[in-house]
């Protein structure tokens, strides 16, 4: 693992933690799936993978959990 790589379980927490809403099953179906957050302006792909590979997850549930991932690695890259 190398000194980029975020911690999915840290990811998952801080997402359940800021959207209680969302369910623990599609919060770690996304972060499994895709493995890092997407980098700015690929969301769209990510979200296009997403609604073939995991079509139990809500799209509206997807964005969210996008947003909340790349906000943890914004938060976690910049407490390095």
């Amino acid at each position: 693992m190398s000194d980029d790589d975020l911690d999915l379980g840290e990811a998952a927490d801080y997402i359940l933690s800021e959207r209680p809403g969302l369910g623990e099953v599609a919060v770690w179906g996304v972060l499994t799936e895709l493995g890092e957050p997407p980098a700015p302006g690929q969301e769209g792909l990510a979200l296009q993978l997403l609604a073939s590979a995991r079509p139990d997850v809500r799209a509206k549930d997807a964005r969210r959990i996008l947003r909340e991932w790349q906000a943890y690695a914004r938060i976690a890259r910049a407490d390095d």
